[in-house]
């Protein structure tokens, strides 16, 4: 179980308007805050106002650090090495080896903050009327090959520019929730399905390895997000909602989650065509060569650790407890997509690395999955200077030995005499047919890993850490 000691932050009072935090505790010194204000959740601790909100693997930053280490290199026995990885950084990363599908990549978008911007959420360079240059790209959110028509997650990416020095990257799936809680969680998700390459594999990984490792409450919660989340087959880019999953902080109004939604107004998303690889990207040129393409960011503000947890990305913040509060609008102008122009700008966008702690000490990423996140940018820059590694693709051990494989096949052989439902349960559960068949119900015959945090290689003792998250310096995703 994940040791949460450090401190605690509880809800104490919500009545006529007024919420109040009470932060316990503290790495610096135990000092207690309590603020109330009307109509507005303020928090603020003694040394940074995410403290509070943030509880370690092990109870402390470094213990927690130690545990990410140790669970790459857990990551790495298993998969050996990946070229490339993250998005594009040379460091022996996992879990991606190819950059990610883009159907857009854009460098005139704008960000505009609303007018009547609550005075809450006033934050930074969140101000009322506040419009900056953006960069938008919209991809899958794997390297994998795949259609566009195919269902799959897919993913957004932000750069705001709101000063020559000062950069704001926002990311967003297609999903509201991770299908693991923590760190830990995707390491072992990644460890029971690593080098399952056919359906009697992949049923073994999800159906056996899984639940021994995390339980089998949790591996069906972590299969039904899979399933859900993979099923959805979209007909259009511009028509789909984007979720931050994580939380990051906004400013003295404590943690957000945040989305990218469709602005209203605009066609709906025709059915996808799927006969076109590239349906997605000639869908989106077609909608901007005609006008614009708009989104709205919006917030949810956190409530309690409850409804609202900072520390587990596989809960949805629920609209009923937390309401989206619509801040601003992201627009990507009309323009021609084919244009020599737009191609040379699409292909210096696939060249930046997108990172979620590309942004100030205002609006900090939070939560477990996001600190794994930095450390594996961090681990990334420490290996850059060095050699790169081998660019063959690792290889990968099978996940069944000999002897169950021809178990396998043996099940399979009888099945031609004896119905597998008629053979007793351990038996007919050995049949491959049969399980290809419940896991096409359940839709994880074809998934691949679902997204998760690039978690880093272990970096030597004595390499110092890199340069603060406020470095505009571009980084793996």
């Amino acid at each position: 179980m994940t040791d949460t000691r450090q401190q605690s932050v509880r809800n104490e009072a919500t009545c006529g308007g007024v919420t109040g935090h009470e932060v316990t505790g503290g790495a610096r010194g135990g000092t207690t805050v309590h603020q109330a204000t009307s109509g507005a959740s303020v928090h603020q601790a003694t040394g940074g106002a995410y403290e509070g909100f943030e509880a370690y693997m092990g109870g402390s930053p470094e213990a927690e650090r130690r545990r990410f280490e140790k669970l790459a290199r857990e990551l790495l026995r298993v998969h050996g090495p990946v070229p490339g990885g993250p998005d594009g950084s040379n460091a022996p990363w996992l879990p991606r080896a190819a950059p990610a599908k883009a159907a857009l990549g854009v460098e005139n978008a704008r960000l505009r903050f609303r007018d009547d911007l609550p005075p809450e959420l006033c934050v930074g360079y969140a101000r009322p009327g506040a419009d900056y240059p953006a960069v938008v790209r919209l991809s899958t959110a794997s390297g994998a090959e795949r259609h566009d028509a195919s269902p799959y997650l897919r993913r957004m990416a932000v750069r705001v520019q709101a000063a020559p020095e000062e950069i704001h990257d926002l990311l967003a799936t297609s999903f509201p929730v991770s299908h693991a809680a923590d760190a830990r969680e995707f390491v072992a998700f990644a460890k029971a399905t690593a080098g399952a390459g056919g359906t009697v594999e992949k049923a073994f990984g999800l159906f056996v390895r899984l639940p021994l490792a995390v339980g089998w409450a949790t591996a069906d919660r972590m299969r039904r997000n899979v399933r859900i989340a993979t099923r959805h087959t979209v007909g259009s880019l511009a028509r789909e909602t984007f979720w931050s999953r994580g939380a990051i902080l906004w400013g003295p109004a404590g943690p957000v989650r945040y989305q990218l939604r469709p602005a209203p107004g605009g066609t709906p998303a025709p059915p996808p065509d799927r006969g076109d690889p590239d349906y997605l990207h000639r869908e989106l040129a077609m909608r901007l060569s005609i006008g614009d393409i708009a989104f709205e960011l919006c917030v949810q503000r956190y409530l309690d650790d409850r409804r609202t947890p900072v520390e587990d990305g596989s809960v949805e913040w629920r609209e009923c407890d937390a309401p989206v509060v619509p801040v601003a609008v992201l627009t990507v102008p009309r323009q021609d997509l084919d244009s020599a122009r737009a191609r040379s700008a699409a292909r210096r966008v696939e060249r930046l690395g997108f990172n979620t702690w590309h942004t100030t000490e205002e609006f900090r990423p939070l939560g477990n999955l996001n600190r794994a996140r930095k450390a594996a940018y961090e681990a990334a820059a420490a290996h850059r200077p060095g050699p790169r590694p081998h660019t063959a693709a690792p290889r990968r051990a099978a996940l069944l030995c000999a002897p169950v494989r021809a178990a396998f096949g043996l099940v399979d052989r009888v099945d031609r005499w004896v119905p597998w439902h008629r053979l007793p349960a351990p038996l007919g559960l050995l049949n491959p047919a049969a399980l290809g068949r419940t896991l096409g119900r359940l839709g994880l015959t074809g998934a691949d890993a679902p997204e998760g945090p690039p978690l880093p290689a272990p970096a030597p003792a004595s390499t110092p850490a890199p340069a603060g998250e406020r470095s505009g310096t571009v980084a793996a995703r």
